[in-house]
């Protein structure tokens, strides 16, 4: 008999089965793609070329959640070196990235009184109690003491640090926790050395320690007898285990249980989680376009960019160039083509602006639609208290990690925040058999 069977092997689901394994338990992951990393998923192909499912970088770098979880592996994650040129695409230019107090304060894309407006905007944020903001929008937030438009065009920049740049429908208090830890560690953000496979190497090293992984293998049914989790049937086999991590997006829960197992409140939140869609672009050239090192991030235009060969060129053969591209589909995207199709163009008329010889001299380019970026879009109405909580309430044994639950941060940080959620309590309820496996 397992110890625990976690199904999905993203972060939280391999960060999770990481941390169980290294303590000595006996899991098994299950994931019913062909690859482990969920929607950070890569792989490297016989030309030589890493491709990743979007790109993906770790809040706080060194300092962030994501490392915690290794550091309690007794592992880090080694990041690229911090560069200082990160832009800003505003009013169809580029804009070198404001950091730290200082940044804000001599940036030359506002007049000096936006600049002050904007300082005073943090300070505020610095000052503020997330859990007293959670169920207002930054809109409120900013509307409560301001009314500078000049900064309210760049509020954006603000809301996309949790990946929703509408100032209208971000929840203040999930923007001013995260601005509060960032000013604490004095880094916004850190890019992994070879990107997110470097990230799931080392997790799966931790997990087959004591553990397997089982890719292809769908997950059908959680078996639950008189209130207590049994384990997992799959396409394959039936895992007996009397603790089982549910590590999707939480809507996809009633694809394997009955939504009578749960509280009619608890289903009716799962039924209203709302993620957020995107197009993501390699184009690959034979020269560089750019020595910019550093990310782009679009105030007014809801894009991002990395150049990853300017800084790490293990993802492209010598002499190729690979830069990766980001758009957010609009709110509700329902894989209507023609919508796909026109926000492709504002995002190629961007980058035609910008650097324009770049589109023209392709050697390769792939696109990709990506229905599920983020798991959970930080609205009020799904900001961290209204979250569920890891352990459920209603079936023993039954956890839930990922980007829908309630952990600290948002995106990826959620799911490792949730995977050490997960991981204690297994631990705490079974610290002597953890011990002596």
């Amino acid at each position: 008999m397992l110890d625990a069977v976690i199904i999905g092997a993203g972060y939280g689901g391999m960060g999770a089965a990481a941390l169980l394994a290294h303590s000595g338990l006996k899991v098994v992951v299950v994931e019913q793609s062909s690859l482990v990393g969920g929607r950070a998923s890569s792989f490297t192909d016989d030309q030589g070329y890493r491709w990743e499912y979007g790109a993906h970088s770790h809040r706080l770098a060194h300092k962030g959640i994501a490392n915690g979880l290794f550091h309690r592996l007794g592992d880090e994650i080694t990041f690229l070196q911090r560069t200082d040129d990160a832009q800003i695409i505003f009013q169809d230019r580029l804009w070198k990235r404001p950091e730290g107090i200082l940044g804000y304060l001599m940036t030359p894309m506002l007049s000096l009184s936006g600049r002050v407006t904007l300082l005073r905007v943090l300070a505020k944020m610095k000052q503020a109690r997330p859990e007293d903001w959670y169920d207002k929008t930054l809109a409120d937030f900013y509307h409560t003491w301001f009314t500078n438009t000049e900064v309210e065009a760049v509020l954006p920049l603000l809301g996309i640090s949790v990946m929703c740049p509408d100032p209208c429908k971000v929840s203040a208090g999930e923007v001013i926790d995260f601005i509060k830890r960032m000013l604490a560690a004095g880094v916004s953000v850190g890019e992994p050395v070879g990107g997110s496979s470097q990230i799931f190497k080392k997790l799966t090293f931790h997990i087959e320690s004591n553990g397997e992984i089982r890719v292809g293998e769908k997950a059908l049914e959680l078996l639950v007898d008189q209130g207590q989790v049994r384990g997992v049937r799959t396409d394959r086999a039936v895992y007996q285990a009397d603790r089982v991590i549910f590590a999707a997006r939480i809507p996809l829960l009633f694809e394997l249980a009955d939504r009578d197992l749960f509280p009619k409140e608890f289903v009716s939140y799962c039924q209203t989680v709302e993620n957020s869609s995107c197009l993501s672009f390699d184009f690959i050239t034979d020269y560089p376009v750019t020595d910019i090192k550093g990310s782009l991030l679009g105030i007014d235009a809801p894009i991002w960019a990395r150049f990853q060969s300017n800084l790490d060129p293990t993802f492209t053969p010598q002499g190729k160039y690979l830069s990766t591209w980001g758009i957010m589909l609009p709110w509700g995207f329902d894989g209507d083509p023609e919508v796909a199709k026109a926000t492709e163009k504002r995002l190629k008329i961007t980058i035609a602006r910008l650097f324009p010889h770049m589109l023209p001299n392709l050697s390769r380019e792939r696109g990709l639609a990506i229905p599920v970026m983020n798991g959970n879009v930080l609205t009020p109405r799904h900001a961290k208290p209204l979250r569920p909580q890891v352990a459920c309430g209603t079936i023993r044994g039954l956890f839930f990690v990922g980007d829908t639950v309630q952990g600290e941060g948002c995106s990826g940080d959620i799911s490792f925040s949730s995977a050490m959620k997960a991981s204690d309590a297994i631990l705490e309820a079974a610290p002597r058999r953890a011990g002596t496996l």
